[in-house]
């Protein structure tokens, strides 16, 4: 088992690394988001607009989109010119606006008025809003997919690595290596401080348990956001462009993407997101599936859930 999925990483790896050219734009990329990445967390750019203008939707909203077409505006001529394909650029740019009006609304578009949820008991609240912004994310990130699939009906890349099924046996087998991971990350203060996503916390750090069904609601649109990111950024943001240009412009012009979405997390969880969009989305262009991101990433999202779940139940005094 191992040996087939560290062939398949190795495939899909070499897929892309060919030539002195690919080593070159790939470590050029690199190197931009490493300013950018640099830029973000030295004067936390991103994390202080989103805070100050948390109240301010529209101004909210202007900001994102403003930030994900500045990236886009300089990622995607780059990568199309390392590969001769500048020329694609104009053509690109209605799907590479839809890119960015997704991702702006993504990182905007919120509910934060708890007033609307007087309807719930008061420790159901927070996790309502939490709910219901998550069915947001997916009804946004699924829009222009789904519009894609209906209307591109003789297109081969219509279903965005969706027809094909996922051999479950690797999933299981690389949600085995990361669990040891999630139980040794569990333990940490940092990692608590954020999961559960699902439970409330007051002024002296322990939790606030809503009712069961809540739960259950908010796993599930979770989860589901999970999936529809996998679909969106390995799956929409690659096959209709690669089909175009080529796999390895779309393929690192969405890494790059995928780690500017995470500029608000942690520095290194999007430093590594950068990586991580990289090798996932030469492995969905490679086997024309996203289903194994889209199970990895669920299965980690419940794993790093319960784990520190079980901390605050059994393990915390």
């Amino acid at each position: 088992m191992w040996r087939r999925i560290l062939a398949l990483l190795k495939e899909s790896l070499k897929d892309f690394f060919q030539t002195k050219k690919d080593w070159i734009s790939f470590g050029g990329v690199f190197l931009l988001f490493l300013i950018f990445w640099s830029y973000n967390y030295s004067f936390r750019f991103a994390p202080l607009f989103t805070q100050a203008l948390k109240d301010n939707q529209i101004g909210l909203s202007l900001f994102y989109f403003l930030f994900f077409a500045a990236g886009a505006l300089v990622i995607y001529p780059i990568v199309l010119a390392f590969y001769g394909k500048l020329n694609e650029f104009k053509p690109s740019i209605p799907l590479i606006a839809g890119y960015v009006v997704v991702l702006a609304i993504v990182c905007s578009a919120r509910i934060r008025d708890s007033e609307l949820f007087n309807w719930v008991g008061s420790s159901s609240v927070e996790i309502a809003m939490l709910t219901v912004n998550y069915v947001g994310t997916i009804l946004a990130y699924t829009a222009l997919p789904l519009a894609w699939i209906i209307l591109r009906k003789n297109s081969p890349d219509r279903f965005l690595g969706l027809s094909k099924s996922p051999k479950f046996g690797e999933v299981l087998f690389l949600l085995g290596l990361m669990l040891p991971l999630i139980v040794i990350a569990s333990f940490s203060l940092s990692f608590l401080s954020v999961y559960p996503r699902f439970a409330g916390r007051m002024s002296d750090g322990y939790l606030i348990y809503p009712p069961a069904l809540w739960i259950i609601l908010f796993e599930i649109s979770y989860a589901a956001d999970f999936a529809v990111l996998e679909t969106f950024f390995r799956g929409f943001m690659v096959f209709p462009l690669a089909s175009r240009v080529g796999s390895k412009p779309a393929v690192l012009g969405m890494a790059f993407m995928y780690g500017l979405l995470h500029f608000t997390k942690p520095q290194f969880e999007a430093l590594g997101s950068f990586f991580g969009g990289f090798i996932l989305g030469m492995i969905s262009y490679r086997t024309k599936s996203v289903y194994a991101g889209i199970l990895i990433h669920i299965g980690i999202a419940l794993a790093m859930e319960l784990a520190a779940t079980l901390q605050f139940l059994y393990f915390m005094e």
